[in-house]
């Protein structure tokens, strides 16, 4: 990555000279885009996300918010700030420009933004958009996955855990799938590094299955089965559907 910083008065941005060769305040807006006819869908969610399209291609804009109670009885935006290599803009792209380096398939970063305000700040970050993709939680609504697909979901877990990738909120909503049946890992806000150790991969792991387990019961159709779990778990332990 070439980063580029920029600074004006509180605000403060970094971006991948090599993806843009500008990047303006008004890039972060969501209204810049809107005035452009550029924005090209938005996600729902905790934050705000938004998709737009720019020199051909297309990126995912997405304000950094807070949830939980914290959220709820103080501003759901506003961080304290102690540091930008602290700060959770700066360590998700960090994170994600050494995830691109090691070959995992993670978004590519392409900029951050981090307005002070006081002892607070407020951030956005910019990655490229993967084409073609949906969540699992999406296509699980509809259809059955196939086997392959369980064992390619485990094995990619696998290769973020041995490159000592800890997700935080590693759920089905943060997996997913393009066109071409790769598997994908998104949304590493919060998430970290670290040596490869059993209780937290299990932590992970088990983050995975509540999350499927509460759409099943949640959902009047949900095209999931505890088969398809042991599948992922095979993937995962680097076997085949073939060695059971």
């Amino acid at each position: 990555m070439n980063i580029i910083k920029q600074a004006e008065k509180n605000c403060r941005i970094w971006f991948d000279g090599d993806i843009w060769q500008q990047c303006p305040v008004d890039f972060f807006e969501p209204r810049y885009w809107k005035n452009q006819h550029a924005i090209i869908g938005q996600a729902k969610g905790r934050g705000q996300v938004v998709f737009f399209s720019y020199q051909e291609q297309s990126f995912v804009l997405r304000h950094y918010r807070r949830g939980g109670l914290v959220g709820q009885l103080f501003s759901d935006d506003r961080y304290f700030f102690t540091g930008k290599k602290r700060s959770r803009p700066w360590r998700e792209f960090a994170l994600l420009g050494k995830l691109n380096q090691l070959g995992l398939p993670a978004p590519i970063p392409v900029a951050i933004r981090l307005i002070r305000e006081g002892l607070f700040y407020r951030a956005d970050l910019i990655t490229q958009l993967i084409p073609n993709a949906r969540d699992l939680s999406t296509l699980l609504i509809h259809q059955r996955l196939s086997s392959d697909i369980w064992l390619k979901v485990g094995r990619v877990i696998r290769q973020f855990h041995d490159a000592g990738v800890d997700h935080s909120d590693l759920n089905i909503h943060n997996i997913m799938l393009d066109e071409d049946e790769k598997v994908w890992i998104i949304d590493l806000d919060k998430s970290c590094l670290r040596k490869p150790a059993f209780a937290w991969q299990r932590a992970n792991l088990e983050r995975l299955y509540r999350s499927l387990e509460k759409e099943r019961q949640q959902l009047p159709h949900w095209y999931w089965l505890k088969s398809d779990w042991a599948l992922l778990k095979k993937g995962y332990q680097g076997l085949t559907d073939a060695a059971t």
